[in-house]
């Protein structure tokens, strides 16, 4: 399962609307809406609220996206090339 697909999942089982988890988070609703259909990913500090407030590890959350998993190496990368 990929992230948008179980951020949804997940809001879902916690009987909140996309408003509702945007308040929470303080965020748009369309900044949740983006993250559940993979056409954004949330920043690092969000996935540490969200797995917070699910109350699942930041690698349950990440786990079973290699396109996600992808994306934090080559964002490593590219931030350790402008450290040098």
């Amino acid at each position: 399962m990929n992230l948008g697909e179980q951020l949804k999942d997940l809001r879902e089982k916690h009987n909140m609307s996309r408003e509702d988890l945007a308040q929470k988070m303080n965020v748009s609703r369309q900044a949740v809406y983006k993250w559940e259909t993979n056409k954004d990913y949330p920043d690092i500090d969000n996935l540490i609220r969200l797995s917070d407030l699910y109350e699942v590890t930041l690698g349950e959350l990440i786990k079973g996206d290699p396109v996600f998993q992808k994306k934090i190496a080559v964002d490593e990368q590219k931030k350790v090339g402008n450290d040098l």
